[in-house]
């Protein structure tokens, strides 16, 4: 397969879908769309019909999104789809690639599928290792491999409702190990009696005392025992709702986090937003400032399509 001028970035999530027309070499981006058509979502709205195949459905969307983005686009462009587009609800499930993975995709299972009128698909798996699983997660630590290749060996942390905790050596993948942080949150804070005594707000300084204070009973694994106090706390010592709900925050992201006390490699922190301020609380109240790297913006941002370009590169060589 010839390298394209062009491709089309694909980023097929649970909940949403977006695409973007990429320049191959520099990674500008030429055009943006995006919908809520996640992947779950489709699956269901292709169950509800019967007249066209799995396969085919999928098919049937991405090309109408594509005429969207761009209605000029030539079929000598390529879509790289990594993610969820390659599991079993999606449209074409792929095996999982074995652990562990080369900072240059090498390893990664693709399959190139062709079309008349529409540009053909690399289709990306996942990985795994003998006790888990991710798909795109990889294909984000394979475009921050420049970055992690500067150093011998670390961990990599991708925060999200399914985190992830990668590690590397010597320019090798070796392990990793989800931690369902953000789903746990959600579901504690929504869909248990702790609901009536916390409330989202957006982050202020404030906040941080009681967020550290969470993260201290986390690391000490001491949530079980903790959860309950957030309901206490309300009825006894009129804890507002606020901070309660940084309470919980830290107390979730200190559990995750505390299987990295006894670390000595550097951590590398993949996290923009929230996520990126409350972790780099957390990891600072118990690591050396020394043993921290948090990514750039503009590194995160080009993350997946620096994977995604380097997987097209290694799929063409």
């Amino acid at each position: 397969m010839k390298l394209p001028e062009k491709f089309i970035s694909c980023d097929w999530g649970t909940t949403n879908f977006r695409l973007r027309l990429i320049d191959t070499e520099s990674l500008k981006i030429l055009s943006e769309h995006s919908t809520d058509m996640g992947i779950k979502k489709c699956f269901q709205e292709f169950n509800a019909q019967s007249k066209l195949t799995q396969d085919q459905f999928f098919t049937e969307y991405l090309k109408n999104q594509i005429k969207i983005l761009d209605s000029a686009i030539s079929n000598d462009s390529c879509i790289v789809a990594s993610g969820m587009l390659s599991s079993s609800i999606g449209m074409h499930e792929l095996d999982y690639a074995n652990m562990p993975l080369a900072f240059n995709g090498k390893g990664v299972i693709s399959k190139y599928i062709s079309f008349d009128d529409m540009p053909d698909l690399l289709l990306v798996s996942g990985a795994k290792t003998n006790a888990d699983v991710m798909r795109g997660e990889e294909i984000q630590a394979i475009g921050l491999s420049v970055e992690l290749s500067k150093y011998d060996k670390g961990v990599l942390l991708l925060p999200g409702t399914h985190c992830k905790h990668i590690t590397f050596e010597a320019g090798v993948f070796k392990d990793f190990t989800t931690y369902m942080t953000g789903e746990l949150f959600d579901t504690i804070s929504k869909h248990t009696i702790l609901s009536a005594s916390l409330h989202p707000t957006a982050w202020d300084v404030s906040f941080q005392d009681m967020f550290l204070k969470g993260v201290k009973k986390g690391l000490s694994e001491q949530q079980m025992q903790s959860l309950f106090s957030i309901r206490a706390n309300t009825l006894i010592n009129q804890v507002s709702g606020e901070q309660n709900f940084y309470f919980l925050s830290g107390l979730m992201i200190g559990g995750e986090l505390a299987s990295l006390k006894d670390k000595n490699e550097t951590i590398f922190l993949a996290a923009s937003g929230i996520h990126g301020v409350l972790y780099k609380l957390a990891l600072e109240s118990f690591l050396p400032a020394e043993q921290i790297v948090c990514f750039e913006e503009q590194i995160l941002e080009k993350a997946l399509l620096t994977g995604q370009q380097q997987i097209l590169r290694t799929y063409a060589e």
